[in-house]
């Protein structure tokens, strides 16, 4: 009578699809840093001084691998950020969340 709808990627609505999840990376930071998930603040503090020494510019490291490790540090020290890293990735850091 009204026509044709369209309800694909409407949940619970006949012909909606299934959206994919994608697979969310939030490793990443605690490899760079060489701690595990569970790390305590001064556990990351001490990974930090010492990740960041060996690869800091001054002393033949990497640039790019030291600002990537600043990073990480800087996120899992703020515990709102952490909580937002481990719930939704790197991409939340990106995107300001």
């Amino acid at each position: 009578m009204f026509g044709q709808f369209d309800f694909e990627g409407v949940p619970g609505q006949p012909g909606a699809r299934a959206q994919k999840k994608e697979k969310i990376d939030n490793d990443r930071y605690y490899e760079l840093l060489g701690v595990k998930k569970n790390a305590t603040e001064n556990e990351i503090k001490k990974a930090d001084r010492k990740k960041a020494l060996k690869e800091h510019p001054d002393k033949g490291g990497d640039p790019e691998k030291f600002k990537d490790i600043s990073k990480a540090h800087d996120t899992l020290m703020d515990p709102q950020k952490r909580a937002a890293y481990d719930k939704y990735g790197e991409e939340s850091m990106k995107k300001g969340a």
